[in-house]
């Protein structure tokens, strides 16, 4: 069995042959990236090759691509009759997700966050501020209702800052949130497109353990890095609360 609280540098459908089951999934796989009508556009922030910068980071990384069908029901499988799950997409991947939700009789929640800076592309379609986190979960799987009303609103607004680590990384507080409403401390999270690590360091700071895996070792040197910091800032904080 693979340990927990690492990043392994492997495909997902490879390392969840040798983990524990988690408790609760969540991912943020590439996405099915259109080139127009509403997806991603060639307009603005334009590089010397002539594409989109956000798309051109995208398709130098290999992650412009996925194959719903060869991981996300072997994922969902994992977790048997006690599915638990959020799963960022774009609006080209939210039949598929609901689709599979009806196919196996699960409950089902689309939640939205909603981009206060997008790409300015409106040449044929409205911005494109918005993607979606599909949740998934069997019925009797954890849910905490005791938190402040406030975490379980369905539209989360950010400003998405300089993407100096991950063209797609997410903020660690939305995570957090996920994580406090269906999760218990010491559970498993499992995080199949680790990318610079956010959940491992939302995990992290909510005292639940994690496994992660990424193909690209880049991220996840990066991943380790934003581990290391949230240790030292754990450590300075602790440090503080005594004087």
């Amino acid at each position: 069995m693979l340990e927990k609280n690492k990043i392994y540098c492997m495909d997902c459908l490879e390392g969840i042959k040798n983990i524990a089951i988690p408790d609760l999934i969540i991912a943020d796989p590439p996405y099915e990236f259109q080139t127009n009508g509403g997806g991603v556009h060639a307009v603005g922030h334009v590089s010397k090759r002539g594409h989109n910068l956000f798309m051109q980071e995208i398709e130098d990384d290999g992650i412009n691509k996925f194959d719903f069908d060869k991981y996300i029901p072997r994922i969902l499988d994992l977790q048997k009759d006690k599915v638990n799950a959020y799963f960022f997409c774009n609006k080209v991947l939210v039949p598929k997700y609901l689709n599979e939700a009806v196919k196996r009789g699960l409950l089902f929640d689309i939640l939205t966050l909603n981009k206060k800076n997008p790409l300015p592309c409106k040449d044929s379609c409205y911005l494109p501020e918005i993607e979606y986190i599909i949740f998934l979960r069997s019925k009797g799987v954890f849910f905490n209702g005791n938190l402040n009303y406030r975490n379980y609103f369905k539209s989360f607004t950010v400003i998405i800052g300089e993407r100096n680590k991950h063209p797609t990384q997410k903020p660690v507080e939305l995570i957090k949130r996920f994580i406090k409403i269906s999760s218990k401390k010491n559970d498993l999270i499992l995080d199949m497109f680790m990318g610079s690590g956010t959940t491992a360091v939302a995990s992290k700071q909510l005292n639940r353990n994690f496994i992660g895996f990424e193909i690209l070792e880049k991220y996840i040197l990066l991943a380790e890095k934003r581990l290391k910091q949230s240790n030292f800032n754990d450590w300075f904080k602790q440090r503080e609360d005594k004087r």
